[in-house]
């Protein structure tokens, strides 16, 4: 990461060993904590709020060997100019919280993944109950005494989930809480939060709900990731955040779906132009949900943050085969063209030139149950990718590039 310039990334691992610890000062028992932890492979979902139980409980030794593994990561983050993103409380809480203060205002979620009762519908702690802050704070106080702090933490009220009104006011008291909670422990705090809530249910979050809950914060201690800018993004529809920062980012792969696919076209053009355009916007981000694929793209998103205009795309693919494999020839640098066309026209599409914004990348046939329903919409023509295969495959080219570990032919 550092190597591609990375300098903010996320750091969660050992927060469930620090939330143990601060439930049980607030009266909880061991049991009704372990309880609320789904297994190690589920925790992204439990860390926002998702789930709840599900494939847990963790171990006393999983604990241990994550916070060592923690400090561990942190140092070398730290140890390389990095300025981690380290956890928060968005009030989601173990069930048996209402044991110890019967009279707090604990809702439930909605339903997510169509799990039941038993793991769905997380407990929620009222950012208009006075223990938010407290454990909030208190969860603060425990973490960074044990691994530091660069200041920065992320925490997501409503991650793919409805709030229980949409009262503006309401809306305002949960954004103000949050920070507060972070404020109180540390007030050098920068609350970083997903925009993906007002991608995944634009019918709930209209622009008066939005800047209610943006607007909460003091100016400049709130930071958005627009998760998905390359095909929807919401600065666009949200007046910039209404000032408060942000970061241009591509998702680009959902699930670690391998299919081929980039906006080439997308990232060389929207970057430049938000960046000239919002004096709030203070970088690129990648937010995928797999890794491992697509290269290219990934490497030329990591490069926008070098440059000051667009480049020439076809100049660039052409430097980018040189440096993957050492090599060029006429065959390769045909075959990636057909990958990435040389003039991007508004009719014009390719695996890696997506003119039309296509949503459904990650779709594909080979990674979906067999159905004799299902039909995989393309943006682009297979034939293309079929001819680039045949051109990066034939006799010279394979034979150059044998032993190459960035050009594998794989026999069968």
């Amino acid at each position: 990461m550092a190597m591609k310039g990375i300098n903010f990334p996320l750091a969660f691992n050992g927060q469930e060993l620090v939330w143990r610890k601060v439930f049980q000062t607030f009266g909880l028992t061991i049991a009704e904590i372990d309880e609320y932890f789904t297994g190690p492979a589920f925790l992204a979902w439990n860390r926002m709020g998702n789930v709840q139980g599900w494939s847990g409980p963790l171990t006393d030794n999983w604990h241990k060997i994550q916070a060592i593994l923690q400090s561990q990561i942190l140092a070398r983050m730290r140890s390389l100019g990095m300025l981690p993103v380290l956890p928060a409380f968005a009030g989601h809480v173990p069930r048996n919280l209402t044991r110890v203060f019967p009279q707090a205002q604990v809702s439930r979620l909605t339903n997510w993944g169509s799990f039941n009762q038993t793991y769905c519908c997380t407990y929620f702690l009222e950012p208009e109950d006075p223990h938010f802050v407290q454990i909030g704070s208190a969860f603060i106080s425990e973490y960074t005494s044990m691994f530091g702090t660069d200041h920065f933490y992320n925490t997501d009220l409503f991650n793919e989930m409805t709030p229980k009104t949409n009262a503006t006011k309401y809306l305002s008291d949960c954004g103000n809480a949050v920070y507060q909670s972070l404020a109180k422990s540390d007030p050098q705090s920068i609350w970083v939060m997903q925009g993906w809530l007002f991608v995944n249910e634009p019918e709930y979050w209209h622009k008066d709900q939005a800047k209610a809950l943006l607007t909460s914060v003091p100016q400049g201690k709130l930071l958005i990731l627009d998760l998905m800018s390359e095909l929807r993004p919401q600065y666009t529809n949200l007046d910039g955040y209404y000032g408060q920062p942000f970061i241009w980012c591509m998702l680009h792969n959902f699930g670690g779906a391998l299919g081929m696919y980039g906006a080439f076209n997308h990232i060389n053009k929207d970057v430049f132009e938000a960046r000239g355009q919002y004096e709030n916007m203070l970088g690129i981000g990648l937010t995928p949900e797999g890794i491992e694929q697509n290269d290219i793209i990934y490497d030329f998103m990591t490069e926008t943050t070098w440059y000051t205009s667009p480049v020439d795309l076809n100049q660039w693919v052409h430097n980018y085969a040189l440096r993957r494999y050492g090599y060029i020839n006429d065959d390769l640098s045909r075959g990636w063209h057909l990958l990435q066309p040389q003039f991007v026209l508004l009719t014009q599409t390719s695996v890696f030139v997506d003119p039309i914004r296509v949503n459904n990348h990650g779709k594909y046939t080979i990674n979906h149950r067999p159905s004799l329903k299902f039909k995989s919409d393309l943006w682009y023509k297979p034939i293309d990718v079929f001819n680039a295969f045949e051109l990066f495959v034939n006799g010279s080219t394979a034979s150059q590039l044998q032993n190459s570990s960035t050009f594998q032919l794989l026999s069968i």
